[in-house]
């Protein structure tokens, strides 16, 4: 096979999409650079934006909370009620997030999330409402929307305040009292993480969202914090909004990627590794080697033919290259099988690479994960950490040889049911 995965690299080095430009020893430092300069306000493509939210408390039990998770690619309503045992989770409904299929408008948007939120207004008048773009957390915990990402399309969202436009239209249909939490993704998985972890101890705490999109989160001195709006004391979860970073090796399909995007020249680390993306970037690598006629006849006429390749398609390749997906099917060869195995293979290399300099980043900022017995706790979260298998494995092996040999530090990954809607849950009731 080495005569097959020869070439192959060949083609990726020659296009700037090997894993060897995702290097962690190299991307961890401008990682950790640009958090730093976020932290101290000055531009940045890690913003590091405050959330005005704590991990510090006991969560209160037993109260039923309403709680939204505005997603990359679904949209969930449900009440969530945290108690002794298993949080109860009721009336939970999935829905296509709003805009991610065809534009919506920012009335339409509130619409949508106020007419799921009415049925639930006789249960409870508090609210959690978990956004996954970014946006500006108030002192008031009301959220003003910065900007969207993974193509989804809300025109007239930015600037917009998310808790008051929810609660004037549930005005509007006659529940008043209500009130609204926003927070992020990233700190919703932390939150939810220390909820269900309350009894075990950790060197530091962090989250990771890899689904739909890319992010993290983790809680820093509040001293550290140059863009507070209120005084302070202690530690404050802080949301980096991680998928911004831009200073990434992009290779020639990334940039194609880029330049046909909605939002050219922004979330360049997002668009290299998201499931929203990747398996876009791998359509169009695999393209690019048809051309230089690394791949047969039939399979190129294939891949021209594919409106999309799907990363859920591109992990039932790697899971089964001889099953009956989209890929499998199309491949004419051996030849064919071990090349389009090879590209997915590197691809996701430089995903696991350059995730792992997210996290390595996180522990080099707080300086956690130093014991042996107490390692830092990485709370993940998202479609693609669940079902990349081989994204997991590549993931957990690059943390060991560049987080644990060469920096020193441990990371463990844990991961917990709804952790975005208990943790939303939890935001609402530790924070009133």
């Amino acid at each position: 096979m080495e005569t097959i995965s020869a070439p192959v690299d060949a083609f990726l080095t020659r296009h700037g999409m090997d894993p060897a430009r995702s290097d962690p020893a190299e991307s961890t430092p401008r990682f950790l650079e640009e958090m730093e300069r976020g932290l101290a306000g000055a531009s940045s493509s890690v913003l590091m934006l405050p959330t005005y939210l704590t991990g510090e408390g006991v969560v209160p039990q037993e109260e039923p909370v309403i709680v939204l998770d505005v997603g990359g690619t679904n949209f969930r309503v449900a009440l969530v009620t945290i108690t002794r045992g298993e949080p109860c989770i009721e009336n939970l409904r999935v829905f296509p997030m709003p805009g991610s299929q065809a534009s919506v408008t920012w009335d339409q948007f509130i619409d949508t999330v106020a007419d799921s939120v009415l049925p639930l207004t006789g249960r409870s008048r508090r609210v959690g409402l978990c956004f996954s773009y970014t946006t500006e957390i108030l002192p008031n915990r009301d959220g003003r929307v910065l900007s969207l990402s993974k193509q989804v399309r809300i025109v007239g969202a930015e600037g917009k305040l998310l808790g008051c436009a929810l609660t004037d239209a549930l005005a509007d249909r006659g529940v008043f009292g209500v009130r609204v939490t926003v927070l992020n993704d990233g700190a919703a998985a932390l939150l939810g993480g220390m909820a269900e972890q309350s009894g075990e101890r950790f060197d530091g705490r962090f989250s990771l969202i890899y689904g739909t999109g890319v992010n993290t989160c983790c809680s820093v001195p509040a001293s550290r914090i140059s863009r507070l709006a209120v005084p302070w004391r202690g530690d404050m979860l802080v949301n980096p909004e991680s998928g911004g970073f831009n200073r990434v090796e992009q290779g020639e399909y990334d940039r194609a990627l880029d330049a046909a995007s909605t939002d050219p020249g922004k979330a360049l680390y997002e668009k290299m590794v998201s499931g929203r993306y990747e398996g876009e970037v791998i359509l169009r690598t695999l393209r690019g080697a048809a051309a230089e006629g690394l791949l047969s006849g039939q399979l190129s006429r294939r891949l021209a033919a594919l409106d999309q390749l799907t990363l859920a398609q591109v992990s039932a390749y790697a899971d089964r290259p001889y099953g009956g997906g989209v890929l499998a099917a199309a491949c004419a060869t051996e030849e064919d099988r071990e090349t389009v195995y090879t590209v997915i293979d590197r691809s996701v290399q430089r995903c696991a690479n350059l995730v792992c300099a997210n996290l390595a980043a996180l522990l080099e900022l707080t300086d956690t994960g130093r014991s042996l017995h107490r390692p830092a706790c990485v709370v993940a979260e998202g479609s693609t950490f669940d079902k990349s298998h081989l994204f997991r494995s590549k993931l957990e092996h690059v943390c060991t040889t560049y987080v644990t040999d060469m920096l020193g530090r441990r990371l463990v990954f844990r991961q917990v049911n709804h952790v975005n809607l208990v943790g939303t849950a939890a935001a609402v009731l530790m924070n009133t």
